[in-house]
Order: structure tokens, then sequence, then C-alpha cells
């Protein structure tokens, strides 16, 4: 009998168990026993290329998730709400930054003391220590009007007091403004001289200012003097208070317009790139208001037609920037309140200003306040702490307003109105100073608030990155109030900017700079309520760390 004992082949070999036979196995059914199952196989690829496909979606999603979050969460943390005391909240909008004039911090100063004018009857009488250099760079001045007030009318400036004057503005790193005479006479030996002789003297000055090979002053200053480049200039000081000598009488709009065109066409002519301004009026009290001439002309509108016309039929561009001057009381004593609310005038006058500058000119063109202070030196002044919270609040509304120039009156050697510094021997900061360093603690980008102005007055400013938040307050009551800062929105309850709580002292000025991601920081002061030789410093606070809820003397 034949036995097949080859597997391999379908045969069948001896069984175990009874000799129960199984059916023959190949190689290859074999190998599938030993694995899974075919059906389990399959299921499991299944599972996996599912699982894959999710996963990719869900990755997705999430990046779709997170770049949406992204851009919400931007969003709303760019826009804030501050809420002050009683007053009506407002919106802060980082989205809405527009730069502010390096020149907004300006002010007015005079010949050194010593100094002898070319007439010789006059000697400067500013001190120039270093003890005032460095009071104007720690208050962030950067311009400086020269020769100051009534001064450069009077008497003839002498190549030493600009070469003076040309050393301080490089000590304090300021830029320089000064005022061209149209006063007769032009030196000690021509007593009487034409409106041409009077502007190619400006020319002159402007030469000796710009050129350092200039021969005006030689022998006059040291040969090898660089002097600092005047990029702003001014034609007279007040021509509507001044006599015009060669009528005898007053001067008239049309006598200004026509000395102005002929010094600026003379002072470009030595340096095209200045910018000349006019037409330096004691007073600007709105468009249709005045000041008038003797002839019933209107200042303001009368020059600028005036000069609009000529550069139109020229096609030349003379005026470079509209100035004037603005002392809002006579007497500043007897009516705080008055004086605390007329900040709010700027509002109304500076955007009819500028709508009449379009009109006659033909383009927008900067302005620039180039005396301010509460009251002329003749008036009587308010105290000190008034005029410390009136010079805030106008600041702080110029800089909305977008004014590019300002140059308080006055640094120092004119003791009324309040000056920056002391006029005796010690120099000491006054409470305008603080002003003036609180404001140097600012942002460089304007954020324009709509809220409203009493009785506090708020200023927000941003940096260029959008990391930093200063707020300013004016409390110009003698309560104590509080404000709050907080994300307008919070994406899951987070935001990149939080919340705080800032208490402002009864006449106080409050500066609050908040950084996103956290931290902040506040400068404080409080006015003095008494006239009173001392000024207590600024008051630094790192905010987080107050306890008592009502020390309103710590901000935050």
């Amino acid at each position: 009998m034949l036995v097949n004992n080859d597997v391999s082949k379908g045969g069948v070999g001896p069984q175990p168990n009874g000799g129960q036979r199984n059916a023959a196995v190949g190689w290859k059914d074999l190998s599938m026993q030993q694995g899974n199952p075919p059906s389990r196989r399959v299921k499991g690829k299944g599972r996996r290329r599912v699982l894959v496909i999710a996963s990719v979606v869900l990755l997705i999603l999430l990046i779709l998730t997170s770049v949406r979050v992204a851009s919400v969460t931007s969003n709303t943390d760019d826009q804030l709400t501050l809420k002050v005391a009683g007053q009506q909240q407002a919106l802060v909008d980082l989205r809405q930054g527009q730069p502010i004039s390096p020149y907004l911090m300006g002010v007015n100063v005079f010949p050194q003391a010593g100094s002898s004018s070319v007439d010789a009857n006059f000697t400067g009488f500013m001190d120039y220590s270093t003890q005032i250099v460095t009071g104007l760079q720690g208050a962030g001045v950067k311009l400086l009007r020269f020769p100051g007030g009534n001064a450069g009318e009077d008497h003839i400036l002498s190549c030493q007091q600009l070469y003076d004057f040309s050393n301080l503005l490089n000590q304090v790193n300021a830029d320089g403004m000064i005022q061209a005479r149209l006063s007769d006479p032009i030196d000690k030996f021509n007593k009487k001289s034409t409106v041409a002789d009077r502007a190619n003297l400006a020319g002159r000055w402007v030469d000796v200012m710009s050129n350092p090979r200039s021969s005006f002053c030689k022998g006059q200053i040291p040969a090898n003097a660089t002097m600092h480049p005047i990029k702003f200039w001014a034609v007279g000081n007040e021509p509507d208070q001044l006599t015009n000598t060669d009528t005898g009488q007053k001067y008239t709009v049309a006598d200004y317009v026509n000395a102005f065109i002929q010094y600026s066409l003379a002072m470009h002519q030595n340096n095209p790139s200045i910018k000349v301004f006019g037409p330096e009026l004691s007073q600007f009290y709105g468009v249709g208001v005045g000041p008038k001439d003797s002839t019933g002309q209107l200042w303001m509108e009368g020059f600028l037609k005036g000069v609009g016309d000529y550069e139109k039929a020229h096609h030349v561009t003379l005026l470079d920037g509209v100035s004037f001057h603005s002392y809002p009381f006579q007497d500043a004593h007897t009516a705080p309140y008055l004086l605390l609310s007329s900040t709010q005038e700027w509002e109304y006058l500076l955007p009819q200003l500028r709508q009449l500058i379009r009109q006659d000119l033909g383009r927008d063109v900067p302005v620039a306040v180039t005396e301010i202070n509460t009251n002329p030196s003749s008036g009587r002044t308010p105290t000190a702490g008034e005029a410390a919270l009136w010079w805030a609040d106008t600041l702080g509304t110029l800089m909305n307003q977008q004014v590019e120039y300002t140059a308080y009156f006055s640094a120092e050697g004119v003791q009324t109105p309040y000056p920056l510094f002391t006029g005796d021997s010690s120099h000491a900061q006054t409470a305008m100073y603080r002003v003036f360093q609180i404001f140097s603690h600012i942002q460089h980008n304007l954020l324009p608030l709509a809220i409203e102005h009493d009785p506090i007055d708020v200023f927000g400013t941003v940096d260029d990155t959008k990391q930093a938040l200063s707020l300013l307050f004016v409390n110009k009551s003698a309560d104590n109030q509080t404000a709050e800062i907080s994300p307008q929105t919070q994406f899951l309850g987070v935001s990149a900017w939080h919340s705080l709580d800032i208490s402002i002292a009864g006449y106080s000025i409050v500066l609050v700079t908040m950084h996103r991601n956290g931290g902040a920081e506040a400068y404080s002061f409080t006015v003095p309520n008494i006239d009173t030789a001392s000024v207590n410093p600024l008051k630094y606070t790192t905010c987080g760390n107050k306890t008592d809820p009502l020390a309103y003397d710590v901000p935050c």
C-alpha cells in the first residue's frame, strides 16, 4: 500500500487523536493562519487611516482657530475703556495714534546775562549756567525762541549774543527760533533805515547762523566757531503793537504784509531751507474777531490774504508757519475758574484758523504759539498752583489740537508771570517747570479721547510700537477723584492689557504709564495751594504696591 508522506502536495500523514484527519494546509495558508485574519487587518488599517485624516483636519482647524484668535485678540487688545469719576466713559483706541510735534515743548529765552547789544544800551539778563542748561534738558525742552519778547525790537542783537545763543542750543540739544527785528535803526551808525535795509540785516543774520564761512561776524566771535543752524525765524515781535518808523504811526496790516514779503525773500535767499513765521501778533481772538489795525482791518485775515495773493501771483512760498501770542487774561488773579476753563477755547479757535489758512494760502502750514502764559507781565497773576494746572491743561489741549510749535514765556530772567526757574541765585525750579517735567514722560503719539474736560481733563499718548500707554490726568477741583482703565473686551477672560484703578488727588497732575503684558508706573504732582518758593519734586510710583485705597496721593 502506497503512503504519501509529502504534505506539500496534499498528502496526509499519520494523524493523532484517533486518526481524524484535517484538510491539507499549504505554506501560504499556514502563514495566513499564523498572522491576523484578513478582516481584522483591513479594519486596523482603516482605523489608522481615519485617525491620520482626523489628526490632519484637527491640526488645520487648530491653526485656523489660532490665527483667528490672534486676529481677534490683537484687535481687541488695541482698545481699552477709561472711566473717570462721574464723567462719561471714553474709548482709548491705540490704533488712532498721531505723531506729536517735538517742538510742542518750547520756551522763550533771552540774551545771556552781561552780554551787550549793538546799540550798547542793553545788557542780557538770563543766566546760562549749568543749572539752567541741565534743567532745560530735564524738562524735555526742544525749542528755544530768542531773544524773547520785546527785547528784540527795543535793541539790536550783537554777534556775541547770537554766538552765546548758539552755544546754549548746543548744550540743551534743542532747535532755535530767532525773531528778526522790524524796528529802526539797524546799527549805531545808521539812525535811519528803510524796510529793505532792515530786511537785508535779517538776511545777514540768517547767513551767519547757517554758513560757517559767513563774514558778517568776522572778528566778533571765535574764528573757528561753528554756529548752531537756526531752522526757524519770525518777522518781528507783536507788529500790531509796534510803531512803524517809516510812517510814525502804528503798523497797519498792509505795512506788515509789505515788510514780511521783503524780509522772507531776503532771508530765504541766504538759506532756502529755513522756515519763516508770521505775523507774530500780540493776541489772536479768533477768525472774524481780531485784533484789528487802525483802519479796521482784521490782522490775521488781512495778513494771510495779502501774503497768499503775493505767493500765488509770483509762484513762491514765503510763509512757512502762522504764529501769534496768547495771554488769555489781563487779570488772572480774580477769576481762577474762568482761567482754568479758558483752555477749551482752543478747540474752537484753531480749527477755524486752519480752515482760513487753507482758504487763503491754498495749503496747510504749521501753527505756532510763540509766547503763552496766563497774563502779560503787567497783569495780576494767579497763584502758582492755579497757573500750573492751567498750563498743564493748556499744553495738553494744544497737543490735542496738534499745534506744531509752542514757546512758553519764559525760562528765566522775567519774574512775572511765572517762569520755569526763579530769578534769584538759587534758580529754583517752579511749579511751571514741574508741568514740563511731567510732559517729558509722555509717549510720542497722540491718542484723541472723546471725554469731558471738567473737573478732570485727560490726555492719552502711545509709543510707536503700541507697547506703552500713557494717560495724563489734570484734576482742576479740590476733590479727590478716581479713574479706571480696563480692556474693552477679553478673549476667554485674557487680555494683553490689565485693568488698573487710579487715584487722583485734588488739584493734582498725574501721569500713569501702562505696559502691554503687565506693569505700570506713575508720576504725580500736587500743585502748591499757597505761593511759596519751595515746590515739591515729582513723585514716582511703581503701580501694584498700594495698600490703602484712601491714599489719594499714591496714584496706583
